[in-house]
């Protein structure tokens, strides 16, 4: 059988929903079968040195930096010519257009593009809309397989007139769920002044509003609620500097952490009492998934599609704009919440295909068939 050649699109590699999807992609991937690479535009990414355990590349391009966009494809033109692939999947949102047309001028007969987000405010302004506009055309000119990890960020990026053709399929985004399960008879370990745990995990970005969730903190501080608040991301960037500086001036140092990145998130998860998610727009956020499969009470922003929710009564909807009131109130209902059943989550779980071994299998079936259909029309 011969090996199919596989070429990634998806930024930097570094640690984010997206990339995880996609080395749990690498990882499920038989090696005899399929050979996975990566591009990247950081200098040292992540995943790197996983991905050549595993029998990848990750090839290093130049970034865009939002305007060198002809540096960008001649060098993702020179890789895909060289390493001779049979398929490129492009993770790049409207960016994709590029990359795509890009691919079908090297050659490549199977070109795979893949919505990961519903970011509404992206075509606000004229600039961004004529870019939208114009990327879409490309995409939908030059794509031969469109997946959305939800409804809502495939008509975000495709438009509506694609749903429903053959080659449009909506894949949800997955996680090993088996990780995050509680433990049959799990007993976690409290605070010891008793407090109950908050948990945030993401990004230190303007799209996870970590600000907002500072300032529920402080609505929670101010009401007497016993909580803590622990959030979970990358450090070191200017946003992580905003939301360290609305601690320190709301004096909540004593309630509110800052763990930077960690391999324990799901332990994290087991022993939190409730997940907060407060995103200004998401495509379809692994950390929920993760979050209910810890069994967990979850206060997320009504900005994304619900088919995230498990349907086990443990999610509560809000708009991302409420108030820090109205989001201390949620919190509070949340963790007098009793939590799901761990075998009413694996029931879910296997339902809906959120576990990551069926996000795995379902794209590996779609490449096969790319190019077993083309075999047979050659």
């Amino acid at each position: 059988m011969k090996q199919t050649h596989v070429l990634i699109i998806a930024g930097t590699m570094e640690v984010g929903g997206i990339e995880n999807q996609l080395m749990n992609l690498l990882r499920g991937a038989d090696r005899s079968c399929f050979r996975i690479d990566f591009t990247t535009t950081a200098a040292h990414p992540f995943y790197e040195d996983e991905i050549l355990s595993l029998g990848g590349k990750c090839i290093h391009i130049p970034p865009t930096d939002g305007r060198h966009f002809l540096r960008y494809c001649k060098a993702i033109y020179r890789v895909m010519k060289d390493g001779n692939y049979d398929i490129v999947h492009s993770n790049e949102l409207f960016h994709s257009g590029m990359v795509l047309l890009t691919a079908r001028l090297a050659g490549v007969k199977h070109r795979f593009v893949h919505a990961h987000s519903s970011n509404q405010e992206y075509g606000r302004s004229l600039i961004r809309r004529l870019y939208h506009r114009a990327m879409r055309r490309l995409i939908l000119k030059n794509a031969t397989c469109f997946l959305a990890c939800s409804s809502l960020a495939g008509m975000f990026l495709y438009g509506e007139k694609l749903t429903g053709q053959a080659n449009y399929h909506v894949v949800f985004n997955t996680v090993d769920t088996q990780r995050f399960l509680p433990e049959s008879g799990n007993t976690r370990t409290r605070p010891a002044d008793g407090s109950k745990t908050i948990l945030q995990v993401g990004r230190f970005s303007d799209e996870k509003n970590f600000l907002h969730s500072v300032r529920v903190a402080v609505a929670c501080r101010d009401r007497g609620d016993p909580f803590r608040f622990v959030f979970v991301g990358n450090n070191g960037n200017d946003y992580e500097t905003l939301v360290r500086r609305e601690i320190h001036a709301n004096h909540l140092e004593d309630i509110v952490y800052l763990l930077g990145l960690r391999q324990d998130v799901n332990e994290l998860m087991r022993q939190a009492d409730v997940f907060l998610l407060p995103s200004k727009y998401e495509g379809m956020p692994l950390t929920l998934i993760e979050a209910q499969a810890a069994c967990l009470p979850c206060v997320v922003a009504d900005s994304f599609s619900h088919e995230a929710d498990f349907g086990l009564n443990a999610v509560s909807w809000l708009p991302p704009d409420a108030s820090a009131e109205a989001w201390a109130d949620a919190l509070e209902q949340a963790v007098r919440r009793t939590k799901p059943a761990r075998s009413a989550v694996i029931a879910a779980i296997e339902e809906k295909g959120f576990d990551s071994s069926h996000f795995v299998q379902t794209i590996l079936n779609l490449y096969t068939a790319s190019c077993a259909d083309a075999s047979h029309t050659e």
